[in-house]
């Protein structure tokens, strides 16, 4: 993985939407390789998660019995996620504002 892309996964990872990424971050590439990029990296933004657990959400009232057990088990692997993400972005804030004292 290239340095760029390094950088791409980890402002995914932070929370930056890809179209922020692309705008401020990288305007030379297109918004197609941003998101397989992200996509490679095992990351998801969190607009990106937040849709998801949207949607899962909202077909939740349709589905069969089966269909909700799976949605509600994904659903708690996405938040579970979010919350992973927050932990360890409120350390890093936490670490930065130490050093800036």
């Amino acid at each position: 993985m290239t340095d760029a892309e390094k950088r791409i996964v980890q402002l995914a990872a932070e929370g930056w939407p890809i179209t922020k990424i692309v705008e401020e971050e990288f305007p030379d590439w297109d918004y197609a390789d941003v998101y397989w990029t992200v996509r490679g990296g095992g990351q998801r933004s969190a607009r990106g998660i937040k849709k998801m657990i949207s949607n899962r959400l909202e077909g939740l009232a349709s589905a069969s019995k089966s269909e909700r057990k799976e949605l509600i088990a994904e659903i708690g692997e996405l938040v579970t996620h979010l919350y992973g993400n927050h932990k360890n972005m409120s350390k890093k804030l936490a670490a930065i504002r130490k050093v800036l004292g």
